[in-house]
């Protein structure tokens, strides 16, 4: 009898204990099945709106010279360096007949060249054009070449009569509402990329052009900025990057792009964390930044936004995980 009874106490020891290791292992399995989220704090912060823009640097005091009309440089009489007088020559261009093409014009041109009547036919193709410096002063560049392509959107020849350093940008048709003079810029380049400048938007040009690239054609307006305290890594030609801060705001609430879901119809979500579960938000963006989507409506600062929108579960739970620090 003695002997059933401790077999008795074993076995349900024994199912005791089972029944533990199960409990722990579903325990263990339940808290794995949870899953972890990279977080972040929603938060308000001052934010910019900005024009980005390329160009390329110049001296202060500089002048472009553009031919009226797209052709062919027959004669270029200057070379960056050169002192040049108010009035001198420069260049003298053919200019092509209405509709005809870059290409056919070069090839037009060169056939005439090498024809017994090559002055003769030239005229068929165009008035020549003769290019003369506005100011006197210094070739800084030359982008004609003898039996090249002129057009209209690239300066044929830049003169400057002074030291400082500008930059000359072309600036989209879309963007120029946005800009206004005295702004205020930052300027990178591949030829100076250990430093940064800035500068002051300095005048805009009351005139559009039309600028080609490949076989696109976009309207630019040209727009030159002053760039405040040069320094000896900067040079005249060097391409540069302008940041114009067109706009500044403060108290923006933002999100990052990777905490916000977007449904079907295009409606917005977000998912912020509340005692342990993913709670779903609709929310109403506004502009874009660098950090992230403005939030005009749906959000509170200071809410705990959640990554990976998508992978959750409305009411579900969560584990937070890393914290995503966000710059502004």
């Amino acid at each position: 009898m003695g002997e059933f009874v401790l077999n008795k106490y074993i076995l349900l020891s024994s199912l005791s204990l089972a029944a533990a290791v199960s409990v722990f292992a579903a325990g263990k399995w339940y808290q794995a099945s949870i899953p972890r989220v990279e977080y972040t704090e929603a938060r308000a912060v001052s934010v910019e709106d900005y024009v980005s823009c390329i160009g390329r640097l110049e001296r202060v005091g500089s002048k472009s010279v553009y031919p009226s009309q797209p052709g062919i440089a027959t004669s270029v009489f200057v070379s960056p360096g050169d002192q040049v007088q108010a009035g001198q020559e420069l260049a003298r261009v053919q200019t092509l007949p209405e509709g005809m093409t870059q290409q056919s014009a070069l090839e037009v041109y060169s056939s005439f060249l090498h024809s017994e009547s090559g002055a003769e036919n030239l005229l068929s193709m165009g008035e020549t054009e003769t290019l003369t410096a506005p100011i006197s002063g210094t070739v800084v560049s030359v982008s004609l070449s003898p039996e090249k392509y002129a057009g209209t959107a690239q300066a044929a020849v830049i003169i400057s009569n002074g030291n400082g350093l500008q930059l000359r940008l072309s600036v989209n048709e879309s963007q120029v509402p946005d800009l206004r003079e005295g702004q205020k810029a930052e300027i990178t380049g591949s030829g100076f990329r250990d430093s940064s400048y800035l500068g002051t938007v300095t005048e805009i040009s009351d005139e559009a052009t039309q600028a080609v690239s490949g076989t696109s054609q976009e309207t630019v307006v040209e727009v030159l900025v002053a760039v405040e305290n040069p320094g000896a890594d900067m040079k005249p030609g060097f391409s540069a990057k302008a940041r114009i801060v067109t706009q500044e705001k403060e108290g923006v609430l933002i999100a990052p792009y990777e905490t916000v879901g977007a449904e079907e119809d295009g409606s917005e979500y977000v998912f912020v964390c509340r005692e342990g579960r993913a709670v779903k938000c609709p929310v109403e963006t506004g502009e874009e930044y660098d950090s992230g989507f403005e939030i005009l409506s749906g959000l509170e600062e200071g809410d705990t936004l959640l990554y990976s929108p998508e992978s959750l579960t409305d009411g579900g739970r969560v584990i937070l995980a890393e914290r995503v620090e966000v710059e502004p």
